[in-house]
């Protein structure tokens, strides 16, 4: 199983197997996540817990995809490298939104509006960051498909899945949620599944006897 067009592999083994199973763990633990949301929408303990810790998770695994990418076009590379980092930093952020709503008691009206008291922090950690998610899975999957560094139906489902996301998370509807989520997991999987059992050859580099 091939995850791109045959390239210059300079990954250890152990790398390809940590990527892989990032890719696989993240969104896992994302799904699980949205079991945990209350009547309301949010979190919880539990799952603001499983929703950060999906982020830190599966952001290795995402930089890994970016970086095919930027062996073939270097600034796009960069700049999806950036906004995945920026989206799981807002997925880090939801999740310890949840978290301490809980902690500390408060329901969804009280919450945004202690948030609301900070309107120059609350984008900033929040509101940008989490815009940036759904956006840099749809890049990803357009880069994947243009670039041929990924089979077409996986590109094709993560932008599907960056487009359903917001919809899923604004509103809260968790019907759509798990749409989402599974939106995500299914092409994820599949990519993190062929990065741990492919075994490029290695190319000779240009200019080698």
């Amino acid at each position: 199983m091939v995850l791109m067009e045959r390239t210059l592999w300079t990954e250890h083994p152990f790398e390809r197997f940590a990527r892989g199973a990032s890719l696989i763990a993240g969104p896992v633990l994302n799904a699980i996540g949205t079991f945990y949301w209350n009547d309301e929408g949010r979190h919880g303990v539990t799952g603001g817990v499983i929703a950060a810790l999906s982020s830190v998770v599966w952001l290795y695994g995402l930089l890994g995809l970016w970086d095919r990418v930027r062996a073939a076009k270097p600034v796009i590379g960069v700049l999806g490298s950036l906004l995945a980092v920026s989206g799981c930093f807002g997925g880090i952020s939801f999740g310890l939104q949840g978290f301490y709503e809980a902690a500390f008691g408060l329901d969804k009206e009280a919450s945004l509006a202690h948030l609301a008291q900070h309107p120059a922090a609350t984008p900033l950690v929040l509101w940008l960051p989490g815009v940036t998610f759904p956006m840099s899975v749809i890049a990803l999957g357009l880069c994947l498909a243009t670039l041929k560094k990924a089979p077409l139906w996986t590109a094709v489902t993560l932008v599907v899945a960056g487009a359903v996301f917001p919809i899923s998370r604004i509103p809260r509807i968790e019907i759509i949620g798990h749409a989402a989520d599974l939106l995500l997991l299914v092409p994820m999987v599949a990519l993190g599944l062929a990065l741990i059992l492919s075994r490029p050859e290695r190319e000779t580099p240009p200019g080698t006897p």
